[in-house]
């Protein structure tokens, strides 16, 4: 009987210790995968879900790229829609996954800024209070001329099913915010405008008139406010 004892204490210690490393490693690298979800800009080519600049420039002592993102409470918009942002084309530092990304997400009402500067800028830096808060993102470049696009994502993976509040249907995709950009000169304090392909200001309005709802063309668009499709 002493022998089955210690026997069974033995192996209940056994599992216990599996069990306790097992939540000390969890505890420990769950920070890491969830960092890792957090960085990784969606791989899809559902253009619902996507909206494209075909250019941007970092230029150290020159230019940089300013982009805004803002969600003007359309009627068709549910109150928060993640965006998942990145540069093509440029080496960032650091020149990975999570250097050439922002993501976040946009509340009704808010306006998230984005730069796309070279690390060394003087003014535009994690230094400087006025780049610091919550809804600005700084994507760093290296110190030599840099030249590129921007593709951002919807986070939310199925942009034309919308979601009915009350009796109006709202909708989580990138067709329901305003995305504005420049490339700033800094050496004369002039610049070119952005065009988004996708955003709001690329929409148009439904094609159902038949009543008050406009809705969308064969299951294929978002209604009111769609973006690219």
């Amino acid at each position: 009987m002493k022998n089955l004892r210690k026997t069974l204490y033995f192996r209940f210690s056994d599992k216990a210790w599996v069990l306790l490393v097992g939540v000390l490693l969890t505890w420990v690298f769950m920070p890491c995968l969830l960092s890792a979800q957090v960085v990784i800009v969606p791989s899809t080519e559902d253009k619902a879900r996507i909206v494209l600049s075909p250019y941007a420039q970092s230029v150290p002592n020159d230019s940089y790229t300013f982009m805004s993102i803002n969600h003007p409470s359309l009627d068709t918009a549910l109150t928060q829609i993640g965006v998942a942002l990145e540069v093509r084309g440029m080496t960032t530092v650091p020149d990975n996954v999570a250097g050439r990304a922002a993501i976040f997400t946009v509340d009704a009402g808010e306006t998230h800024r984005v730069f796309i500067v070279n690390v060394s800028n003087s003014s535009i830096n994690s230094s400087n209070s006025a780049f610091t808060d919550s809804r600005t993102h700084l994507i760093l470049t290296q110190d030599s001329a840099q030249f590129g696009n921007i593709r951002a994502v919807a986070i939310n993976e199925v942009p034309i099913t919308p979601t009915t509040v009350g009796t109006t249907q709202k909708y989580n995709n990138l067709g329901q915010l305003s995305f504005w950009g420049v490339v700033f000169i800094e050496t004369s304090g002039t610049g070119f405008s952005m065009e988004f392909i996708g955003d709001a200001h690329d929409s148009t309005i439904g094609r159902n008139f038949g009543d008050s709802r406009l809705g969308g063309v064969s299951g294929n668009s978002t209604g009111v406010a769609r973006g690219i499709n």
